[in-house]
């Protein structure tokens, strides 16, 4: 059944500060989403539903079964299939009014410029602040706005950055290290709270893109659940930061070949070359039994202890490791045994 545009988002117009010219302009738009989780999934479903025009979902995970309960749209039988083009699966519906592009890829700072250039405003859904700090420098030196998210535990916190008329992330938040016993894997996470941060987000997005007046200029918006309660801490730019400041260092550390996923005990393993591997050829050399899923995104199967997901640009994850020596050497192993050679600077 064929819905009129005017009839889908006859409610959303009539808001005063919103109308058609609102929409119209919302549907000229794009947002990156980047870390396409629980709480960028939620974001990506609010955004797509308020007649954004494009949104670019960039993540370079796939669905485990502890997914299942915060990831929107996901069911059993996503397993193992990359994030990004489940939720843009699951958003296919709105595809007349929202051009959805899924990007299964890991952000560094090599390629931060090429998968983030032209979108008007980046929605951070990530769970490390290694990343963020990516995010960060390229919002300061594009002029991009940034909205920050984090979700654990019932806590919820938001920002949006727009420097230089704000603070950005390193102003506020200087080098923090991601640690596990910080993570949700240790501290757990609600999935009405990721909900609750997709929503504020996509509220918070809607308002920037629309340069609507609000109150979130220089504020950090904590939710608190078990209160409940509300707080806007007021933020402060920092003369001396090292990411919107007079200094020229930086807090963004250059890509690092083998990272731990924080709070799991997953690798993510970079390629040095650049390649375009067809997987299910790749594949056949692996016994059938092996195989959880191959598709021409992603190869999951198991490697003994290990499960190991790789994709056609030659990026591994590898789950059932405990540190970033044993992921290393694993990795080459894996891509000698697959055929690849040592394409891996692990």
């Amino acid at each position: 059944m064929n819905i009129k545009s005017e009839d889908y988002f006859s409610r959303e117009v009539a808001i005063p500060s919103i109308g058609r010219e609102g929409l119209h302009k919302l549907q000229s738009l794009s947002v990156a989403i980047v870390g396409v989780g629980g709480v960028g999934s939620s974001a990506a479903y609010y955004l797509a539903k308020s007649g954004i025009g494009g949104l670019r979902l960039i993540d370079q995970d796939i669905v485990e079964s502890t997914n299942l309960a915060r990831l929107y749209s996901a069911t059993t039988e996503d397993l193992f299939h990359p994030k990004v083009e489940v939720i843009a699966d699951g958003l296919s519906e709105l595809g007349e009014w929202c051009q959805i592009e899924p990007i299964i890829d890991t952000v560094t700072d090599r390629n931060v410029d090429e998968l983030l250039g032209d979108v008007d405003l980046i929605f951070d859904g990530l769970d490390n602040f290694r990343s963020r700090y990516i995010l960060n420098k390229y919002s300061v030196s594009s002029g991009t706005p940034y909205l920050f998210t984090s979700a654990v535990a019932d806590q919820a916190h938001l920002a949006v950055f727009n420097p230089p008329r704000t603070a950005c992330l390193e102003c506020t938040m200087p080098h923090i290290e991601d640690r596990f016993e910080d993570s949700c894997e240790t501290l757990g996470v609600s999935p009405s709270i990721i909900g609750l941060t997709g929503a504020l987000g996509a509220g918070a997005a809607l308002r920037s893109l629309l340069t609507l007046d609000n109150g979130w200029d220089n504020r950090l918006l904590t939710v608190d659940m078990t209160g409940p309660e509300f707080l806007l801490t007021k933020l402060s730019k920092r003369q001396d930061c090292e990411g919107c400041g007079n200094s020229h260092a930086s807090t963004s550390e250059p890509a690092r070949a083998v990272t731990l996923l924080c709070g799991e005990h997953t690798a993510n393993v970079l390629s040095t070359e650049n390649m375009t591997l067809e997987l299910k050829e790749v594949g056949s050399r692996i016994p059938a039994e092996e195989v959880l899923l191959c598709t021409a995104s992603v190869l999951v199967y198991r490697h003994g202890a290990f499960t190991v997901s790789l994709f056609r640009n030659g990026r591994f994850l590898i789950e059932g490791v405990e540190n970033e020596k044993q992921a290393s050497s694993t990795a080459k192993r894996i891509a000698q045994y697959l055929g690849l050679g040592t394409p891996l600077n692990a």
